[in-house]
């Protein structure tokens, strides 16, 4: 992103690993020690990480939508082969995520 050595150097390089942490739920903060950043390193990705439109942004939201959807697919196995646990757990992700549609689309949270 930078050229100048004393300017933070948060680059498109971190897009592939930024999208793993963010499908395994991992907050800024925590992506920020798993990458070993400090200083103004960690406080671009944590900046970056708020701004809806941004490459890591997008490979954050990305990483979570497709953990969620990995964390859904197996609990759809478990509940076709009756697993009760599954079927609950299930019907109240889907619960959870219609809510947070709800709100976004009101209230844009």
């Amino acid at each position: 992103m930078t050229t100048n050595d004393n300017e933070p150097k948060i680059t498109d390089q971190y897009i592939s690993k930024v999208r793993t942490f963010g499908a395994l739920g991992y907050d800024a903060e925590r992506i920020a020690d798993l990458l070993a950043l400090s200083g103004e390193e960690r406080l671009e990705l944590t900046v970056r990480l708020s701004i809806p439109r941004d490459a890591l942004r997008v490979a954050y939201d990305n990483g979570r939508a497709i953990g969620e959807y990995n964390v859904d697919a197996e609990l759809t196995k478990l509940a076709e082969r009756g697993d009760i646990d599954a079927i609950e757990t299930l019907a109240a992700r889907s619960k959870e995520r219609k809510l947070k549609d709800m709100k976004k689309d009101l209230f844009g949270v």
